[in-house]
């Protein structure tokens, strides 16, 4: 099963409503792949998300160079970034795979890099900057959970 919806964020404050959103319908475990170019929003919508989940919005910064973060609001929260990962291997040499059937929410920035490694059932953000348009979010849901909440966005009626 899979459901997308799109939307425009033309502001840091659609970007925050978007996560506020998200973030009601969130329940742990629930992996969140974060996919965009650089500068795309990635970590803002990273940020904003924590936030909504009661952890610390200061806090939260590119994992880039660390690879993984973690934070704790209404429910533990792990950030990662893919970005300077070359294999597979790498990744699970995080330890990614232990979190995903823990009572955790799982960020993965540059999701997109290794979808093999992240649960099939999973809720995908992909940010896009338009030339014409602006930024635009598209949520995608892998699985019965993740699409659940893509159909259960209030701006869903709006595709």
């Amino acid at each position: 099963m899979s459901d997308s919806t799109r939307q425009s964020l033309a502001t840091l404050d659609e970007t925050c409503k978007l996560a506020q959103d998200i973030a009601q319908l969130v329940q742990p475990p629930m992996t969140i792949g974060l996919v965009g170019t650089l500068g795309a929003g990635k970590t803002q919508l990273a940020r904003f998300l924590v936030a909504a989940m009661g952890g610390p919005e200061e806090a939260v910064t590119s994992p880039t160079y660390v690879l993984a973060q973690s934070y704790s609001g209404r429910c533990k929260i792990h950030h990662f970034d893919f970005y300077r990962l070359d294999t597979s291997a790498e990744v699970w040499d995080l330890g990614i795979d232990e979190l995903f059937e823990q009572p955790v929410l799982v960020l993965v920035e540059w999701a997109d890099k290794f979808p093999a490694c992240l649960p099939d059932d999973r809720v995908t953000i992909n940010l896009s900057l338009e030339e014409s348009s602006g930024r635009w979010a598209e949520v995608l849901g892998g699985g019965v959970r993740s699409s659940e909440i893509v159909a259960n966005l209030p701006w869903n009626s709006c595709k």
